[in-house]
């Protein structure tokens, strides 16, 4: 009598080792000295900037966070977007997953990405008239207190319906889109957001490829919609951000009226695994709450 046996998954074998924080050890000390005193230039920034995080919303924001191409770090953009959020903000925050294969959001923000959105949408739309309570034992949260919608979804559209579904219960909602901004998947999400946050890679390539995506759609008579349109140009690697000139280049995009924001290399993002909020470094924290604010100042006006 033979058994069939069920090989294990990347959720149930331990394949990702610790990953250094971002600053280095003698640098986090010296942070942590400076704070008990008068605090570091970027603690001050970070809790000016904190302010624009905390403006309240009447309605659920939502917030999508789109790319041009791939390799432009989405899906860490997204994470940190949304950790920004929850830590920030009293009200409730959620992360949702919009790819149709399990992407690698709810992931990387310590969580299992099972049960799929395919299984819990019918539950999570029967019960969106009721309150928070109700959604405990469906969605998981993080340390942070940050709710996570999984993706594995068929329909493109069926992350955008359960965000909009459940905006009344949170204050933001963000969006880690399911693939670029130009191709159909995306369409929905993007249609549906109050603000988008296009990520790019922080690369020559990456600039350009953004900067030609953003001119197309002014040239093309849909310039207005770039008004809820963020660019957050993302250094995933030490090579890539050498080769940029980061003035040129946010001169060459802010042609279009579009704001743009940079994350610093982070050797504790770089490394693609569970991402520890205290391990980030401390200037990527100011400019992802730099552009958390500007995100949600987009998506206030709308």
């Amino acid at each position: 009598m033979s058994t069939t046996s069920v090989a294990a998954g990347p959720d149930d074998v331990p394949i990702a080792r610790t990953v250094a924080a971002g600053d280095p050890s003698l640098l986090r000390a010296w942070h942590t000295v400076s704070r008990m005193f008068a605090g570091t230039r970027a603690t001050r920034e970070l809790a000016e900037l904190a302010t624009t995080v905390q403006a309240p919303v009447h309605t659920g924001r939502r917030i999508a966070v789109a790319s041009v191409h791939g390799g432009a770090g989405k899906s860490t953009v997204a994470a940190l977007l949304a950790s920004v959020f929850a830590v920030r903000r009293p009200d409730a925050v959620l992360a949702a997953d919009a790819d149709p294969y399990e992407g690698s959001l709810t992931w990387r923000l310590g969580a299992p990405s099972r049960p799929t959105l395919d299984r819990l949408a019918p539950e999570l739309l029967a019960a969106r008239g009721g309150d928070l309570r109700t959604f405990g034992s469906l969605l998981p949260r993080t340390g942070t207190g940050l709710w996570l919608l999984p993706g594995g979804a068929a329909d493109a559209n069926l992350c955008t319906e359960v965000t909009r579904a459940l905006s009344r219960l949170f204050a933001i909602a963000v969006t880690d889109c399911r693939s670029t901004l130009e191709s159909p998947g995306t369409a929905p999400a993007a249609a549906d957001a109050h603000a988008v946050v296009l990520c790019a890679a922080a690369t020559p390539d990456g600039v350009r490829a953004t900067y030609r995506t953003l001119r197309r759609i002014v040239d093309t008579g849909y310039a207005s919609w770039l008004s809820r349109v963020v660019v957050v140009l993302s250094a995933g690697s030490r090579d890539g951000r050498a080769a940029l000139r980061a003035g040129a280049a946010r001169e060459l995009i802010e042609q279009t009226g579009v704001p743009v924001v940079t994350l610093p290399y982070d050797r504790h993002l770089a490394g693609g695994a569970l991402i520890t909020p205290s391990r980030i470094a401390e200037r990527t924290l100011v400019e992802a709450t730099r552009a958390a604010g500007l995100a949600l100042a987009c998506a206030k006006r709308m």
